[in-house]
């Protein structure tokens, strides 16, 4: 089989150039590289290249799960966008950014890449953001160097992913997006059976042994698919997690707190927000602290997470004054549930895939459980005043914090 000729296809955008490729091996969901100019003056020095099927191979099964190539038509409109529908009220309230979006290309792979398959691909280029880490790589490094300057870069890291996520959610953003450019691309909804098969398909497995299994499963299909609440649709990233957040890996050195969020084939307009985006992110930060409780060498980098999520949780809640009363019929009460419900998948999930060689991991899988359990079947169930009592108790409160009480 002729492998994808990427320095070919550099060359017909970027005319008299010669390209050096080498494959990054973050991300399963396209084959994504760099690409460092070596002769020629046209284009950027160096770029990233998305190389989209319209499929992607899970890397534990071997599986091939169908992903329209559509998912880089969202992308690029965030890209070239988000500048425009996701502005704070106060224009001086620090954002985080994304990448620079340079080209898109959409055709047969064989003509678009000089290979064998006839199948249609998407190739989309972007800016090499250089020096970058993960977050999550990103505080286990300052937890190596710990200072009151760390202490502040993470408090402001948290406090502009929180208040950024906050108006990406807001109904200002959507109605921004109902008056662009971009609508008809942001509206698409391509993610569903990926979701599925990501998220929902081995959770029965997760679930196994706990008394309530089918039914805590039910209250969330039910849920994702059969709201009985009419959840407000909202630009949602679809994949917001420490992974697809990139910082400069001389942050500390610089001072610069400004966060780059990647990765956005997930998103839509029509996603959901405290009840979609905010569980991955939390979810999966809230394992690694609960796993470091039993690690002599995790102290540091779990007292940094712990204060990621506070200010981010703080941030969040300011700028999204979401008032709960919990009451039955109130949107942000039905709101506090359905996120529940959504974090207790992903721990789940994240605990079974990332974390299952923990010391205490039975401690995570019951965290998980609890948050289903204190969801409930219904919303008379979730607001009864022992209920009330008991949501008081959660482990961290990262997503009680997201909520103001009256």
């Amino acid at each position: 089989m002729t492998d994808p000729d990427y320095n070919a296809h550099l060359q017909t955008i970027y005319p008299g150039t010669q390209w050096t490729i080498s494959r990054f091996s973050h991300g399963s969901i396209n084959a994504t590289h760099r690409a460092v100019k070596t002769a020629g003056g046209a284009g950027p020095s160096s770029l990233v290249l998305k190389h989209a099927s319209p499929y992607f191979v899970d890397d534990d099964t071997g599986r091939v799960q169908p992903f329209s190539i559509k998912r880089q038509e969202i992308e690029a409109a965030i890209m070239t966008s988000s500048a425009g529908i996701m502005q704070p009220a106060d224009g001086s309230i620090p954002t985080w950014r994304l990448p620079h979006f340079l080209h898109r290309s959409e055709g047969k792979e064989s003509e678009l890449l000089r290979t064998e398959k006839d199948e249609v691909a998407s190739v989309m280029l972007i800016e090499d953001l250089g020096n970058v880490r993960n977050l999550r790589d990103t505080i286990l490094a300052f937890a190596e160097e710990p200072s009151l300057n760390v202490d502040k870069l993470v408090a402001n890291i948290g406090c502009i992913l929180g208040t950024t996520l906050a108006t990406m959610h807001s109904a200002a953003t959507a109605r921004a997006i109902e008056n662009s450019g971009v609508k008809e691309a942001l509206s698409q909804q391509l993610t569903d059976d990926v979701v599925w098969f990501l998220a929902m398909e081995l959770l029965p497995d997760y679930l196994a042994g706990a008394p309530r299994a089918k039914e805590y499963f039910q209250w969330l299909v039910d849920d994702m698919q059969r709201p009985r609440h009419a959840y407000p649709p909202c630009l949602m990233h679809g994949d917001f997690n420490y992974g697809n957040i990139l910082m400069p890996a001389d942050a500390l050195e610089t001072g610069n707190s400004q966060p780059i969020v990647v990765d956005w084939e997930f998103a839509t307009s029509q996603g959901r927000g405290v009840n979609g985006d905010i569980s991955e992110f939390l979810s999966m930060i809230h394992c690694r602290i609960i796993g470091g409780r039993r690690e002599q060498a995790a102290p540091s980098s779990a007292r940094l997470f712990r204060q990621l999520c506070a200010s981010f949780c703080s941030a969040y809640r300011e700028e999204a004054q979401l008032v709960c009363t919990m009451k039955p019929d109130d949107l942000n009460t039905q709101l506090y549930r359905s996120a529940l419900l959504l974090s207790g998948r992903d721990i789940l999930t994240f605990a079974n895939d990332a974390c299952a060689d923990y010391a205490n991991f039975e401690e995570l899988v019951r965290v998980g459980l609890w948050y289903f359990e204190r969801a409930g079947a219904c919303m008379e169930e979730f607001v009864k005043e022992s209920n009330c009592v008991e949501l008081e108790k959660e482990d961290e409160g990262f997503i009680r914090s997201l909520f103001i009480f009256v």
